[in-house]
């Protein structure tokens, strides 16, 4: 009979309007978790009054002053006791079975630390027509090693996701900073870098029929494009100083460099296309001075001369991270 047990950490913030669905979702399981720990990071919403009777069931802790999504994340994983962990927001939605399936598949597979499972991006008013919310018994998986990862959560940093996921505690604990799960100096992209340290290192199954719903909202702060990939540019750096990439292989370690410098020619387009052309020159500029590249000259070029390009659709040759549509 399995020891393992499963906590599930719900950061909540503004979420009143969300979270007792989500709540409910977690809550009816049918592999119930071990523990569920809601972290309110200093909300301007009373979350005991919204969850009611639920709080019986669940571990509360309220920030005193507002830490962000990583922070209230790492008091939750601080605070857990579970061998398995799971990051859950307080807006999207496990189907019944994500946590007894996702358990089941790590059970079977004592050796892999990590499963993700595939997922439905809704809006809200697209949510009823999500019909099927069953996982099969026996669900279909892809295994991947950190070499055949890696490039797919490069070209897609949606896929996986890191609210659908369950990881073994012990797995985690390799990746903690001064104690922390989640980097507080990253501020829109903590996900990037906690799902890639872990990618680096461990294998990783997937079960790939849906496991939940992914709440898509139009005011999402990751519709400011450009603060996202400059993010994006500042996680790729801190991945690239961790152990977690110094022990990786040389072929991996390429892969986030060039996706780092990629991403800051990416910021220069966004600045470029919005009209700032001397702010993405002045980019472009010091780019090519610290990484010289033909890429970079290229499109310097272009931007200076006020030179029309296409704007490229995302492809498998050409990474511009994850485009929801």
């Amino acid at each position: 009979m399995s020891t393992e047990t499963v906590s599930v950490i719900i950061p909540a913030y503004n979420s009143s309007s969300t979270i007792v669905e989500t709540g409910d979702s977690v809550l009816n399981q049918t592999r119930v978790p071990d523990e569920i720990i809601v972290v309110d990071d200093c909300g301007p919403d009373d979350v005991i009054a919204v969850l009611g009777d639920r709080m019986e069931r669940v571990t509360y802790i309220r920030h005193e002053v507002n830490k962000g999504v990583g922070g209230a994340r790492n008091t939750g994983f601080l605070a857990s006791t579970g061998t398995m962990i799971a990051f859950l927001d307080a807006d999207d939605v496990f189907f019944p079975q994500f946590i007894e399936a996702a358990a089941g598949v790590l059970n079977e597979k004592p050796d892999v630390p990590l499963c993700f499972g595939a997922f439905h991006s809704a809006y809200p008013h697209q949510f009823a027509a999500i019909k099927d919310q069953s996982i099969p018994a026996t669900p279909d998986v892809r295994f991947y090693k950190p070499e055949e990862i890696i490039p797919d959560y490069l070209h897609d940093a949606t896929s996986p996701l890191i609210n659908f996921g369950l990881v073994r505690r012990s797995a985690i604990e390799k990746i903690l900073k001064n104690g922390l799960v989640f980097d507080p100096t990253i501020k829109l992209t903590v996900d990037f870098n906690y799902m890639l340290e872990l990618f680096l290192q461990f294998n990783l199954i997937t079960i790939e029929n849906p496991c939940g719903i992914w709440r898509l909202r139009p005011d999402s702060m990751s519709q400011d494009q450009l603060a996202l990939w400059e993010s994006r540019v500042d996680s790729l750096k801190a991945v690239l100083e961790t152990p977690a990439a110094a022990a990786a292989s040389d072929a991996a370690r390429k892969l986030l460099i060039d996706n780092q410098h990629g991403s800051i020619r990416y910021c220069a387009k966004l600045l470029s296309w919005s009209g700032k052309r001397d702010e993405a020159i002045k980019v472009l500029l010091r780019e090519f001075q610290e990484y010289p590249s033909l890429k970079t000259l290229m499109l310097l070029t272009l931007v200076a001369l006020r030179i029309s390009y296409r704007k490229q659709d995302q492809s498998g040759e050409d990474w511009r991270g994850s485009i929801i549509k």
